[in-house]
């Protein structure tokens, strides 16, 4: 009997009879769970094969370029964990110049093989190249591999849940449509009646553009006339106003030639009041240039005499920083003398103090000591009384 058909969705669906579920329920359950867990094993190997289909393009694609450049590849690849990749990468290169030469294809190669197989085993390799740049048929195929991958998870991965979900999304999208195209009808026919109300008012407005036009052109008459009458106007008070300019023209002529002729005797005037300021002024230069030589003669003696006074005050200067320098020298052994009896006398009263203390102390230790002694023989005493009248007393009884 037929437990499992393939469904039209690539599914596998579940046709037990009602009666074999009622009579082995626990099979039922054993037989339904080991389905969906082959299912899921079939699913993961699938995606586990188009992962591994995606990091061989990868590596296909990085192992040509990483080739071409051997000693960045040690440069990166020393230190990690696929630092054997480094030696398989020098075989290959050693054996390239014997492949080119017998013309042989590279993957007939065992270490090209075996490099092919290190990259595609270790796909995380590829991560330690970010500066790698594809060319864009390599981006192309790499892209259509990933959206492969992808579509064939989430194929895989799709479930009768989501499906239902799915169904019910798109019914309500479907629904929303429909709406939305009802919507649409309702505004073309709004949309409709709108545009017949624009145009009985555009006609209107129209006939409103016209009578306006009319009104504007017979203004633009009227304007035109009056523009006319008074540019005539115009005229007629510009030719008045020439008229009246060529008489103030004459008149100001006659009186700049009234100006020139009182210009020019100024002129004369004022030239011969230069030529008299003239001659005092050099006699006045001549007096200053006298004054600036006897300014210069007394000036100098003075000068000299400053002189003389500055090299003065500088012998005094080095006369008194040189006693300075020995009433330093002299005030330092002052110091050191006074700072040395003062250390005297301090020691001196110090030395003092202390046998006025330890004098104090042994006196007050005499006493101390003479008052414990008279103490201790009173003590004595009285134990020597007592220990006779002891005596006694044990004789008497005797």
């Amino acid at each position: 009997m037929n437990l499992l058909r393939a469904s039209s969705s690539g599914k596998v669906d579940h046709v037990l009879p009602s009666k074999w579920h009622e009579k082995h329920p626990s099979m039922a359950r054993d037989v339904g769970a080991d389905l969906s867990t082959a299912r899921s094993t079939q699913i993961r190997c699938v995606i586990r094969v188009l992962q591994d289909s995606v990091d061989c393009v990868k590596s296909a694609l990085l192992l040509p370029k990483l080739l071409r450049r051997p000693s960045s590849v040690a440069k990166i690849l020393h230190g990690t964990e696929y630092q054997p990749a480094i030696r398989l990468v020098e075989d290959y290169i050693r054996r390239r110049d014997i492949i080119v030469k017998e013309q042989r294809h590279p993957l007939m190669d065992h270490g090209m093989i075996k490099l092919i197989d290190y990259f595609q085993c270790h796909p995380d390799i590829c991560t330690l190249f970010p500066d790698y740049h594809m060319t864009p048929e390599d981006r192309r195929l790499l892209i259509a591999f990933e959206q492969l991958f992808g579509i064939s998870k989430h194929h895989l991965q799709r479930s009768a849940k989501k499906e239902i979900s799915n169904e019910h999304a798109l019914h309500k999208i479907y629904q929303e449509n429909e709406h939305i195209k009802d919507t649409i009808k309702h505004l073309r026919a709004y949309f409709e009646s709108q545009k017949l109300k624009l145009r009985w008012k555009m006609a209107a407005k129209g006939a409103y553009l016209q009578k306006c036009e009319l009104k504007l052109e017979e203004r633009k008459m009227k304007n035109v006339l009056r523009m006319q009458n008074e540019s005539e106007a115009c005229q007629r008070q510009i030719h008045e106003n020439q008229k009246n300019s060529l008489e103030k023209q004459k008149l100001l002529e006659i009186e700049l030639e009234k100006l020139r002729v009182e210009y020019e005797n100024q002129t004369k005037s004022n030239m011969l009041l230069e030529k008299s300021a003239r001659e005092e002024r050099n006699k006045l230069q001549i007096q200053l240039e006298a004054a600036i030589k006897k300014y210069d003669r007394v000036i100098g003696e003075k000068m000299i005499e400053h002189l003389d006074l500055e090299n003065e005050l500088v012998e005094k200067k080095k006369l008194f920083d040189a006693f300075i320098l020995t009433y330093k020298e002299e005030e330092k052994v002052y110091n050191n003398i006074v700072i040395k009896r003062e250390q005297e006398d301090e020691r001196k009263r110090q030395q003092a103090i202390m046998l006025y203390r330890m004098n104090r102390a042994a006196r007050k230790i005499q006493i101390y000591w003479r008052a414990w002694r008279k103490s201790i023989l009173k003590r004595r005493h009285y134990q020597a009384a007592r220990y006779s009248k002891l005596l006694r007393t044990q004789r008497k009884k005797k």
